[in-house]
């Protein structure tokens, strides 16, 4: 019996180790916040690749501006080579999200995601993201925060 509580022990302290030190996480929701400083910003990059269900078509994400209720506008940027995508949620903390990118990539690409606001205050914001197939299927999906401001 002592040595399945150990063996369930070491199980629970390997996963919470993984997850620790894992830069990638699996859902398909981000949520994060922006400093008081009007230069806040917050730098992801998705990796979208075929793992099974088909290669990489394009990335689409939305973003919403969350309580607090405060002047400063949010705003995503998408890029990947040489082009920039944009787009800003008008409404802050409201159950919509901003108007929805659709950014074609290579069948293993990875995109730089900026998020950013008009002035300052803190800010909290959602993102919902999804790397799909050119038919609309889903498709393997990594995120890695680079800059948290």
């Amino acid at each position: 019996m002592n040595d399945s509580i150990l063996s369930l022990k070491q199980a629970l302290i390997m996963s919470m180790l993984i997850s620790l030190f894992s830069n990638n996480a699996t859902a398909h929701d981000l949520s994060g916040s922006l400093g008081q400083a009007s230069s806040a910003v917050d730098f992801y990059q998705i990796h979208c690749f075929d793992d099974g269900a088909g290669a990489n078509g394009y990335l689409e994400a939305e973003l919403r501006d969350e309580t607090p209720i405060a002047a400063p506008l949010i705003s995503m940027q998408i890029s990947v080579g040489e082009r920039v995508y944009n787009t800003t949620d008008a409404k802050d903390a409201d159950a919509a999200y901003s108007p929805s990118l659709q950014v074609a990539g290579n069948a293993d690409e990875y995109y730089l995601i900026t998020i950013n606001k008009t002035a300052a205050g803190k800010e909290n914001y959602a993102v919902s993201y999804h790397c799909l197939t050119a038919e609309n299927q889903h498709t393997g999906t990594e995120i890695f925060r680079i800059a948290d401001q």
